[in-house]
């Protein structure tokens, strides 16, 4: 039987090889490349041929999300399992934007991994439990969609104090292409179209 290849991205080595040696022995499926930053993953992507992505949201040089995109571009059939510790609503809900597969997180029990592997093949989507919960809060809830998250409020305080994206991913030990992310995000959650608009509605609404 011909096993499902796995391209499997995480920039922490240690959780990298512990779930690529949790995969190994698998009979259909089978980790044929990893990736620690999005550049080599991208790199990989356009070179080899994979059924499944496994990958982390937050990488150092680039989101889950453009992984996803180059993923999809490369191979619209292609499976997504964004395996991650941000179960953020507003990161969950931009990640089933961009047509994803499975969502797990990191503190999962790792059979989560392997239902989701299972799942997925077989043309299903997977969630896990505490990511569900949230899909559900937010059918219920849907006035908290556009509330800013812990991380977008840190950046949204040091935006209000004028640092610019180079100063906030210092600050803060994210890469620059993390805090635009954000900043897009900001911007659109808050419907402000400039940095002016964007000062004086965190002033208004008593954000800063």
């Amino acid at each position: 039987m011909k096993k499902h290849q796995i391209l499997l991205i995480d920039d922490h080595k240690i959780l990298l090889e512990g779930t690529q040696r949790l995969l190994s022995g698998l009979e259909a499926y089978e980790v044929t490349a990893t990736a620690s930053s999005g550049k080599q993953a991208i790199e990989l992507l356009k070179s080899q041929d994979f059924d499944i992505v496994v990958t982390d949201y937050q990488l150092p040089d680039y989101s889950g999300l453009d992984i996803i995109k180059v993923a999809h571009a490369v191979n619209s059939e292609m499976k997504i399992i964004v395996l991650s510790m941000h179960d953020d609503p507003s990161v969950v809900k931009e990640l089933l934007k961009a047509n994803i597969d499975s969502f797990i997180l990191k503190n999962d029990a790792p059979s989560s991994l392997m239902q989701a592997l299972d799942k997925v093949t077989a043309g299903k989507k997977f969630f896990s439990d505490d990511i569900s919960e949230i899909l559900v809060r937010q059918i219920n809830e849907p006035s908290e969609k556009n509330e800013l998250s812990p991380r977008e409020m840190e950046i949204l305080k040091l935006v209000v104090r004028d640092f610019s994206t180079k100063q906030i991913a210092e600050v803060l030990f994210i890469s620059k292409k993390t805090v635009e992310t954000h900043r897009k995000n900001i911007l659109r959650k808050t419907d402000c179209s400039s940095l002016v608009s964007l000062v004086n509605y965190a002033h208004a609404h008593s954000l800063v």
